[in-house]
């Protein structure tokens, strides 16, 4: 994860090229030579990008339309000085307004101070808020998506196998789950089947344990295990195990499984590989630290020293939420 935790992208690049083309091509054809015609699904698909892309979009969508009126096979976009010029101008802004998007979206995740080997992001989670620690330790596979109103969705989990554990191949899993998060109807079940069948594509020998979380704007939590650990939850008198059903790891033949919510009133939701470890099981203490940052540091250290491991999420949430 490095230094930052990047958001995913709505709409992918080839998606939005093809988006762009095929727009293009319907103008022409409809024989729609109005500005917005040529302009506007471009620029949303280019908005819904990371800033590079959208230059790329916009750029190709420039070219589309000044072909159309430099070889006009089918009438195109007007030639006209002031639709040229006003379809320039807006995908020009496409762009600065994609990095606009991404710097509002980054700023929702911001890395707090922490001790040198674990790196600690805090994130808005509903209406409370999360800590995610991440160590790098072997086959470790962590990341945050804020979504839209607030909500939030987070990836915890372990590659095992020597080809999957490797680095490049758990930034994949984490890129995949970035790309997937976001977009609208995608449920955890979906999400989860789509990391499936990565697993299996890049390492068929290997499996990723993990639990998908989501948090909604006012606050339900919801859980989805496929081999990954159970959460604990802190209710008040005493923190338990959440029961959360395993579904089974991804890459190997696992059960459907939908998620499972947490039960309203809880304050505490902590999911780490460590809660699952004889040897490095968290203390109460650890679960109980006053702050989810503080907490996030404690689950990811080892009793008796040695490296940490990850990684480790916490949400901090209003004890008054809808049921």
């Amino acid at each position: 994860m490095g230094g930052t935790m990047r958001s995913g992208a709505l709409v992918s690049t080839r998606a939005a090229l093809a988006g762009a083309t095929g727009n293009a091509l319907v103008m022409g054809v409809a024989e729609v030579s109005t500005p917005l015609g040529w302009v506007l699904l471009p620029g949303l698909l280019g908005v819904s990008t990371r800033p590079r892309v959208a230059a790329l979009i916009s750029a190709w969508a420039v070219v589309l339309l000044t072909a159309s009126v430099v070889v006009p096979v089918v009438p195109g976009h007007r030639a006209d000085p002031w639709a040229l010029g006003a379809s320039v101008v807006s995908l020009a802004a496409v762009p600065l307004l994609a990095w606009a998007r991404r710097r509002r979206e980054a700023r929702a995740i911001a890395r707090v101070p922490a001790p040198r080997d674990v790196a600690v992001f805090a994130v808005p989670a509903g209406p409370g808020h999360a800590a995610l620690g991440v160590c790098r330790s072997p086959g470790e596979v962590a990341a945050a998506v804020p979504l839209r109103r607030g909500g939030l969705r987070v990836l915890v989990g372990v590659a095992h196998g020597a080809t999957l554990a490797r680095p490049e191949h758990a930034r994949a899993l984490e890129s995949a789950f970035r790309r997937e998060a976001p977009r609208r109807g995608r449920a955890l079940p979906q999400i989860a089947d789509t990391l499936d069948q990565l697993v299996r594509d890049i390492a068929p020998g290997g499996y990723l344990a993990a639990t998908l979380v989501e948090v909604s704007p006012d606050g339900r939590v919801t859980l989805l295990r496929r081999g990954g650990p159970d959460a604990v939850v802190d209710a008040g008198p005493q923190i338990r195990p959440a029961g959360v059903p395993d579904g089974g790891p991804m890459g190997l033949a696992g059960v459907a499984t939908s998620g499972t919510q947490v039960p309203a009133g809880t304050r505490r939701v902590a999911v780490t590989p460590a809660l699952d470890d004889a040897h490095s099981r968290p203390s109460e203490a650890a679960l109980r630290s006053p702050r989810a940052v503080d907490a996030v540091v404690a689950l990811t250290g080892r009793r008796g020293g040695g490296r940490r491991s990850g990684p480790a999420l916490v949400l901090d949430l209003p004890p008054e939420r809808p049921a």
